[in-house]
């Protein structure tokens, strides 16, 4: 079938689509391959989705599916209407793997909010800089706090930062905070990630794989695009990809945000979409967003095997370390926390006390605070961060940090500790550029004032 022909057969789907969503048990249509016996032949079909098949005796004459449409022919695809396939820690306390990967790749576990699902693959900006890329129902809200792979404080990575929720597409990019805002190129059990592929009419059907957090490495086929309809939910979604799985545990609750692979070899992988649903009674029956809209749409690419590799002073902790490294006072800061990150980490999550205290503060306020810093060192210190005084938030986290840190024998990170509160404390509305420097903030007059 040539380009002109499939437009016409695109158009004619879309047509039909309207119609073909009033008749009883429909939910969706696609363009796919056409099926005689339930074996896959080399022609595309208009395909009518819906939960389950009549006998033809018993079907009205208004609600039958036509063989063809516009001279097209037609096919229908049995299963339920599509779910999220996201899961909750309380509903689904079995799955595949719970390990922790540093440095991070795709094809893991994310926690953030109340449910878990999968990081698909890293994601760069033009800037350079690095995100997780996921599902949005896995990854929440922008300013959700993320995790790999469970939601403890020693496992934090970054928080949401975009969101794309709709008829066309589930998606999310997470920023990584604590790791140089850095990942590998690379899905664990599949290999290197080499580029991507736009799923065509020429290529169906389209030999895939995924990695997920529940299923683990499983493969299937892209049997048809432009997949619309309306989910179980009754949201509406828009030219999707169906994949049929190979086995009967393609898909679970879980792998939501696994990215759809087409396998090379261990060295050359194309990213081909980013899996969001499936059917409830099929396991086999997956949904994903064709990945080159949610590149579009988040105006990023694709880590890639190729890409030269960030050097650490390039990323927003490399610049931080940089500019507090200018002064002698800065340095002494930055190799408290380089030498201590781990065990600072590790006390938020295993004293009682401090975790206590830790979940009490502004958090996402505080980090993206520091992210402003990072970027620009003129940054203002903030009065506020949130709700909260930032001078009351910074005594709360010295008072607790301080009084352990003293009875635990580590003088010199106390010491540290009470100096830095003391600089952010004398200093908010002063630029950290100026507070580091010890260049005070210029004294009003009594007409500013």
């Amino acid at each position: 079938m040539d380009d002109p022909k499939f437009e016409q057969m695109k158009q004619a789907k879309e047509y039909f689509h309207a119609t073909a969503m009033t008749i009883p048990g429909v939910h969706g249509t696609s363009i796919g391959v056409k099926r005689v016996d339930g074996k896959p032949t080399d022609q595309l079909a208009i395909c009518v989705h819906l939960t389950r098949k009549r006998p033809l005796a018993t079907i009205p004459p208004d609600e039958q599916i036509p063989l063809e449409v516009d001279g097209f022919m037609t096919d229908v695809i049995e299963h339920a209407p599509i779910i999220r396939c996201d899961a909750q820690s309380e509903r689904r306390a079995m799955y595949e793997d719970n390990s922790k990967y540093r440095p991070l790749v795709g094809g893991t576990k994310l926690s953030a909010g109340y449910s878990f699902g999968t990081l698909g693959c890293i994601v760069r900006k033009p800037d350079g800089s690095c995100h997780a890329l996921s599902a949005a129902h896995v990854l929440g809200e922008a300013g959700t706090t993320v995790y790999q792979p469970a939601k403890v404080k020693c496992d934090e990575i970054g928080s949401t930062t975009e969101v794309q929720d709709c008829s066309q597409m589930d998606a999310a990019i997470a920023s990584l905070d604590y790791y140089y805002d850095a990942g590998l190129a690379y899905i664990r059990e599949i290999g290197a990630i080499s580029g991507t592929h736009d799923i065509g009419r020429q290529d169906l059907p389209y030999p895939i794989a995924k990695r997920g957090a529940s299923t683990g490495l499983t493969h299937g086929s892209v049997v048809a695009i432009h997949y619309s309809g309306v989910a179980a939910n009754l949201e509406q979604f828009q030219d999707m990809l169906f994949i049929d799985g190979r086995s009967d545990e393609f898909v679970d609750h879980g792998d939501s945000g696994s990215a759809i692979v087409h396998r090379i070899d261990e060295d050359h992988n194309l990213v081909t979409g980013l899996l969001w649903g499936k059917a409830p009674d099929a396991n086999r029956i997956g949904v994903a967003t064709p990945i080159d809209r949610i590149l579009e749409t988040f105006g990023v690419s694709v880590l890639t095997a190729s890409d030269p590799v960030r050097a650490s002073s390039e990323t927003l902790l490399g610049r931080f370390e940089a500019f507090l490294s200018s002064t002698q006072r800065g340095k002494a800061y930055w190799d408290a926390y380089a030498h201590n990150r781990i065990y600072f980490r590790h006390i938020f999550h295993h004293v009682p006390r401090l975790a206590a205290m830790w979940r009490k503060m502004p958090v996402p306020e505080m980090i993206e605070a520091l992210r402003e810093a990072m970027l620009d060192p003129d940054t203002v210190i903030p009065m506020k961060l949130g709700a909260h005084d930032t001078e009351e938030v910074m005594w709360d986290l010295y008072e607790a940090l301080g009084k352990f840190l003293q009875a635990n024998h580590q003088r010199q990170l106390q010491q540290q500790a009470a100096s830095f509160c003391r600089l952010v404390c004398g200093n908010i509305g002063n630029s950290w550029r100026n507070a580091l420097h010890g260049i005070p903030l210029p004294e009003l007059d009594a007409s500013e004032a």
